[in-house]
């Protein structure tokens, strides 16, 4: 059986647990060399990510031995809130993450790329949130719409540099961060289904074969691509 990503370096950022770690499981089996970068490794880890962070993400990305061809970026997260009650600190620290923590590791990613003249696929996991309205995660909601903002501008900027940048929109997927909020609100997950033409809630396993298409070679005529997979969620009246 051919192994479409023998030979690559695939670095996943948030790949401890949910669709990163989905995707960093298929990538191996399918060749590449997986390196997950999460905030929740060994701070003495050369695993340990804080993408909120410059200087971590700098140091991260110089320490691998060689640029990534594949770069998936799955770190995120927000607390919920009422729009009211989103003070300064839960904007920045959520802009931080979601919005920043994509756009710091983008460019370090890309400037090694660059520099050894490697070519680079960059797929970033993004939310059907972005387009809002999100109650309760407005913040959130508004992180995730710069980033894919910025996604569409890297794909245009860097595309004479042999770097292709995308995005793949998730539905309501079941993950480690996910079922905690569902378990929580009774009736939630009920409430999921109705709204999704398809009538099922996912897992990380339907999203992941479409961020693995967007990083492969197949896909070498894609960038700024924001691909929803979704359930139907973004057809939904």
């Amino acid at each position: 059986m051919s192994k479409p990503f023998s030979g690559k370096l695939a670095v996943i950022t948030g790949g401890g647990s949910g669709i990163g770690a989905a995707c960093a499981k298929l990538l191996s089996e399918q060749g590449a060399t997986v390196v997950i970068g999460d905030v929740k490794a060994d701070p003495g880890s050369p695993n340990f990510l804080d993408v909120t962070d410059r200087e971590s993400v700098v140091a991260f990305f110089t320490a691998l031995d060689r640029a990534p061809e594949i770069l998936i970026t799955c770190a995120g997260g927000a607390s919920r809130k009422a729009v009211l009650d989103v003070n300064e600190v839960h904007m920045e620290l959520t802009m931080a993450l979601n919005f920043g923590g994509f756009w710091r590791c983008a460019q370090e990613a890309a400037r090694r790329a660059i520099d050894e003249d490697s070519g680079l696929s960059i797929v970033h996991v993004g939310s059907s949130l972005y387009q809002g309205p999100a109650p309760e995660l407005s913040h959130f909601a508004a992180a995730k719409a710069a980033s894919i903002t910025m996604v569409r501008c890297l794909a245009q900027e860097l595309a004479s540099q042999n770097i292709r940048v995308n995005a793949v929109i998730p539905g309501p997927v079941e993950t480690p961060a996910t079922t905690p909020v569902w378990d929580a609100r009774p009736g939630m997950r009920e409430a999921l289904r109705k709204a999704l033409p398809l009538g099922n809630i996912g897992d990380a396993d339907d999203v992941v074969p479409a961020i693995l298409f967007l990083a492969s070679p197949s896909a070498a005529w894609a960038t700024g691509t924001i691909l929803a997979i979704d359930g139907g969620l973004s057809v939904s009246p």
